[in-house]
């Protein structure tokens, strides 16, 4: 515990120096992370006695020994309460289970063989308590965190498919601490403005999870060069062209209702084409009239060209 609350202090003394300012993520956003991890303890690992499967591989009158597992699986939250620091809930699950067959007893020579089946799932829901350090990128969120919460264990046994008591002290092996505690570091990367990737890892839970994020609030940061709905970047341009052609229909619209409450005769619209038959008329009259200026240059060069070639041939002249 002493450890856990050390770890916490440095890293707020760190976000307190750097002064962070919420790089991919701002106060008051909402973090989901589903996610999956591994390993699973429970059931794999034949070597520690925390597995069911380490619990029974050393029996010499077992046989036909098979485990399997799922987890650790959960889904992370994390609610902003400034630019550096959320807080949040960890659900976290993992199961396993394991199957054999064990000679129970010998009578007159004839062996009775049962099969046993194992099972055990683990519930853990800690408060999770997250510092953000500061980055630049508006895509890459990384974090240390601590969680403590419940932790909860349970376990059923079935002989030749019967659910029946632990008459044997098999799960007296799996004692149940009631609280759970973790230690981590992590990091998000957002492929878009709402949806990106997440990696944790860390003690007192799945040693190595990656999942989804997804985010949501009343202030989600842009991310540079990325939009949600057109990846290329180039849909905060076209929105806001779209909203500028819209604006200025509005604001002729207006012109028009105006000029006709103030003359009381209703004002034609303009035919596009007609308009834009006057444009390209007015723009042949433009260029016919830079060429015919063009020419009375070159007319105004020439003449004195003239003028100069006739003074230099009476010089010539002269005796």
């Amino acid at each position: 515990m002493k450890r856990i609350f050390t770890l916490a202090g440095s890293i707020m003394s760190i976000m307190l120096v750097f002064n962070a300012t919420g790089q991919a993520n701002t106060k008051w956003n909402l973090i989901n992370d589903p996610y999956y991890g591994f390993p699973n303890y429970t059931s794999l690992f034949p070597g520690l006695k925390s597995s069911i499967l380490g619990a029974v591989k050393d029996d010499d009158n077992i046989s036909n020994i098979h485990s399997r597992g799922s987890g650790p699986t959960g889904l992370r939250t994390e609610f902003f309460l400034n630019n550096w620091f959320g807080i949040g809930v960890d659900a976290i699950y993992s199961g396993s289970s394991v199957t054999y067959d064990r000679l129970d007893s010998v009578v007159d020579g004839i062996s009775y063989t049962n099969n046993y089946e194992r099972k055990m799932s683990r519930v853990r829901i800690q408060a999770r308590f997250n510092f953000h350090f500061p980055v630049k990128s508006k895509r890459l969120d990384m974090y240390g965190g601590i969680g403590i919460g419940s932790n909860a264990k349970y376990r059923s046994t079935f002989v030749n498919g019967v659910k029946t008591e632990d008459k044997d002290g098999f799960w007296s092996g799996f004692p149940t601490i009631p609280i759970s505690m973790r230690t981590c570091w992590g990091f998000r990367y957002y492929f878009s403005k709402f949806v990106g990737m997440n990696f944790e890892i860390g003690i007192g839970g799945p040693l190595i999870s990656t999942g989804v994020s997804s985010r949501f609030g009343f202030k989600v940061p842009k991310i540079p060069g990325m939009d949600e709905l057109n990846p290329d970047g180039k849909g905060d341009n076209l929105r806001k062209k779209a909203e500028d052609a819209k604006r200025k229909q509005e604001d002729a619209e207006k012109k028009k209702e105006e000029l006709e409450k103030g003359t009381g005769k209703s004002i034609p619209e303009e035919d596009p084409e007609k308009k834009l038959e006057e444009e390209r008329v007015k723009l042949e009259k433009e260029k016919l009239k830079l060429e015919q200026e063009k020419l009375e240059l070159e007319k105004k060069k020439l003449e004195e060209e003239k003028k100069k070639f006739e003074e230099e041939k009476k010089e010539e002249e002269k005796p």
